[in-house]
């Protein structure tokens, strides 16, 4: 069983294959010819701020580990993992953060293991508390009261999650689940070697940090960062559709997109945008495009500014360990 999930992302690409046999390529042909390459170009020079803001949030969990780094060194960390996270399934690319985070700030490995998984946490807290917001927003639309119902609906799931974080027990029954579905089978694996050291320093690092740019304030701002990027591709590929649905609804996309079983998101993303977007004036078509220059213009741009820090990586290893 263990040997099948290792190859999960296997239905991906045939969902991806799938869903694109049935589309009409000429008019996705006639869409790729109506880009705005300026739009495309500001859409894909947004991934700098997002980049910069996450690399911030790990910075603050090695602060809040009681450990330092600097700003440079926290930045190429996070980049670090990128290429190889962006080509192959399973996560991998945790494995080079973890060595640069252990090496640059001098900590243990169980310490390095705990902040790269609350980091990871956060991220996909602050994703799935948007996607939560949104889906409730939009299937609300239509009936009195609907936004204002959201909005208590993403209260609840926000003081929920703070009281996830803050309760041991539940943090118990919680954690091990989501940490072994987030990280590689590597860095799982890893844990089970320093469970005690592991949970108990991830414990104190997940307690909520309510300074005003904390990590939750940091996870929020990288993400709305990478909607805008994704809206202003919908721009220029001339998509109608708005900015206030678009966000609500992005965020669902991307909880799906997250799912353990594609490479870069293909297939359960397109799935989703379908199922999400499309309408009278939205074709499938347009969509299997816009999906195309997402996945262009994000992971696989940010794979390519991170290859300095991944070699960088690579030769300082050698330099230390001859074998």
């Amino acid at each position: 069983m263990k040997k099948l999930i290792s190859y999960t992302f296997i239905f991906g690409l045939l969902l991806y294959v799938f869903l694109i046999s049935k589309l009409d390529f000429a008019s996705c042909w006639e869409k790729l010819k109506q880009i705005n390459l300026w739009l495309v170009l500001l859409a894909t020079s947004l991934g700098l701020p997002e980049i910069l803001l996450k690399s911030m949030r790990l910075k603050s969990f090695v602060t809040k580990a009681k450990a330092h780094i600097n700003y440079k060194n926290a930045l190429q960390a996070y980049l670090s993992g990128l290429p190889l996270a962006s080509v192959t399934p399973g996560k991998l690319g945790d494995v080079s953060r973890i060595v640069l985070l252990s090496r640059y700030a001098k900590i243990p490995t169980s310490t390095s293991l705990a902040i790269h998984a609350a980091d990871r946490i956060y991220d996909f807290a602050s994703i799935v508390l948007l996607a939560v917001v949104g889906l409730v927003t939009f299937t609300n639309t239509f009936t009195q009261g609907g936004p204002a119902f959201a909005t208590i609906i993403g209260m609840m799931a926000g003081m929920f999650l703070i009281l996830a974080l803050l309760n041991p027990k539940w943090l118990k029954f919680i954690l091990k689940p989501l940490v072994n579905s987030l990280l590689s089978k590597k860095l799982a694996d890893d844990i089970s070697h320093h469970a005690k050291e592991f949970y108990a320093k991830l414990h104190t690092l997940i307690i909520p940090s309510f300074k005003i740019f904390g990590p939750f304030t940091l996870s929020f701002l990288a993400w709305e960062t990478a909607i805008l990027r994704s809206f202003i591709l919908a721009m220029a590929l001339g998509l109608p559709l708005s900015y206030l649905n678009f966000a609500l609804l992005l965020p669902v996309m991307v909880v799906v997109e997250l799912l353990p079983i594609s490479i870069l998101g293909f297939g359960p993303r397109e799935a989703a945008l379908f199922m999400l977007f499309t309408s009278n004036n939205i074709h499938r078509e347009d969509l299997a495009v816009f999906s195309l220059l997402m996945a262009v213009t994000g992971p696989l741009v940010f794979a390519l500014v991170g290859l300095p820090a991944a070699a960088l990586m690579l030769s300082k290893r050698s330099e230390h360990d001859p074998s």
